[in-house]
């Protein structure tokens, strides 16, 4: 076996089955970074000594009659999240010189289960941004379309599980930054609920600074199975006593389930943004796939779902928090903005004026909207929609409109147009590779279910994962 060419678990099965050794997967891994990654740029920093001696430590613990549900599988972490003793900038120059004294809390779950952590994924700066341009190091590249973006803000990641660098990822996602990478590149992701998994040790926040993300940020996995999100979901969910919103709500057992009976509800496209026609093609097919299986298909949506509204305290809310700490000559920089045609400007005039009546406003309208998804997913096992308007677009500036089958669009609007929703709502979703556009790219579409209820989720899931083709690999790095 190519151990490159596995997934997580099944690297896992075969150590702890003896068939391979934790230094046999990761050297193997980490030959093919070394021969690879340069036309990619996923894998920024490479910790090959650590890896190796963890790998060693691995195998020598393969007698013991436990082992973690990652023994000896080799890894890779998004740049933003301390790993002790390697530098965590988040692509930010002010910290380019930053090294971790710790790991964060969901690396230091990792490494207790067993996993051997090969190195750190590349992000856009702060973690702002779906494409992955980083000042510190360089531009990540589609492993489908070198000319096209890998994602963001875990695009690194994206790219590296796609091109078979690394069997799992962990990222991070407040507005499709496990999502979007997924469908750009072909793979996996979950973005599971608000404070399911803990972000101690993620910048940002900025290291040393007041802790201002607490809202809509989640923490979770990136790979090429759903057995494998949820093997990562597992081991990273939980309080671990740093943030106080993290709840211990138990993760339930995952149900079998089979396609006849569920309910699943579609959306084709939004109001914000029409998708483009090679998306919808996707979403129909996999709809009809769904309903030939047995599958209770309907195209609905919550009743009196606002999605300006909505999208608006998305960004409201996002800008609340960076806007907190800046000082009020910056803010007013941006006061004049109100009327801008750019929706993402608009807001960002909103935030800055720091109207303490206008931030409980977004909340309280924020729990409407909570209301209102989880009383539609009442009669739904889960939504299915769209990740982005299209597959991966050629890199471009954030200055330019984004064109959907040539139709201009505000850039950051129209990049998180679909998945701002998730995030506001905290519901937990899972994007899978679905199928392609006229030019061979992937098109990934997510499920999105309940509130803490990611094992249902995960049901569901594996249920369409068994419908469609395996998770598809980039042709120039099939081998």
């Amino acid at each position: 076996m190519n151990p490159c060419f596995e997934t997580a678990t099944r690297l896992a099965r075969a150590i702890r089955n003896g068939r391979l050794s934790a230094v046999e997967a990761t050297k193997a891994h980490l030959e093919r970074i070394a021969r690879v990654n340069g036309a990619l740029n996923a894998v920024v920093l490479v910790d090959e000594a650590g890896a190796m001696k963890a790998a060693r430590a691995a195998d020598r613990a393969r007698s013991k009659k436990k082992l973690g549900p990652l023994h000896g599988v080799p890894i890779t972490i998004k740049e933003a999240f301390d790993i002790a003793g390697l530098k965590t900038t988040s692509s930010h120059l002010p910290l380019k010189d930053n090294v971790a004294r710790e790991d964060a809390s969901v690396v230091a779950r990792l490494r207790s289960a067993g996993a051997v952590i090969l190195g750190k994924t590349n992000v856009p700066e702060l973690c702002a941004d779906f494409q992955t341009d980083s000042p510190i190091f360089g531009t990540t590249l589609n492993p489908w379309d070198d000319r096209r973006t890998s994602g963001g803000s875990t695009g690194g990641g994206a790219a590296a599980v796609a091109a078979r660098l690394s069997p799992l990822e962990l990222g991070s996602d407040i507005g499709g930054s496990v999502r979007n990478p997924a469908h750009f590149n072909g793979i996996f992701s979950l973005k599971p609920t608000e404070w399911r998994v803990p972000g101690h040790g993620h910048v940002p926040d900025l290291p040393g600074a007041m802790r201002i993300t607490r809202y809509m940020g989640t923490f979770g996995p990136l790979a090429r199975s759903v057995d494998d999100l949820e093997v990562a979901l597992r081991i990273i969910a939980g309080p671990d006593g740093y943030e106080v919103e993290a709840a211990p709500v138990p993760l339930e057992s995952t149900p079998k389930l089979t396609a006849k009976g569920l309910r699943i509800a579609v959306l084709t496209s939004n109001p914000l943004v029409q998708v483009s026609a090679a998306t919808a093609s996707v979403v129909e097919a996999t709809a009809k796939l769904l309903s030939k299986a047995g599958a209770k298909v309907k195209y609905a949506e919550p009743d009196g779902l606002d999605w300006q509204q909505g999208w608006d305290d998305w960004s409201d809310l996002f800008q609340y928090m960076i806007q907190s700490e800046r000082p009020l000559a910056e803010r007013e920089r941006h006061f004049d903005r109100l009327e801008s045609p750019d929706p993402t400007r608009r807001s960002v005039a909103r935030a800055a004026r720091l109207s303490m009546a206008q931030f409980f406003a977004v909340l309280d309208r924020r729990d409407r909207i909570v209301r209102q998804c989880e009383t539609f997913l009442d009669d739904y096992d889960a939504w299915l929609m769209p990740v982005m308007p299209d597959a991966a677009f050629v890199r471009q500036s954030q200055k330019l409109p984004l064109k959907i089958d040539g139709v201009g669009h505000p850039y950051f609007f129209a990049g998180t147009a679909y998945n701002f929703l998730a995030n506001l709502t905290g519901q937990p979703s899972i994007v899978l590779p679905c199928g392609f556009s006229k030019e061979g790219l992937p098109i990934g579409l997510q499920l999105t279910g309940k509130r803490w209820g990611e094992a249902k989720l995960l049901g569901v899931a594996r249920v369409l994962e068994k419908l469609l083709p395996p998770c598809p690999m980039p042709p120039s790095f099939a081998s």
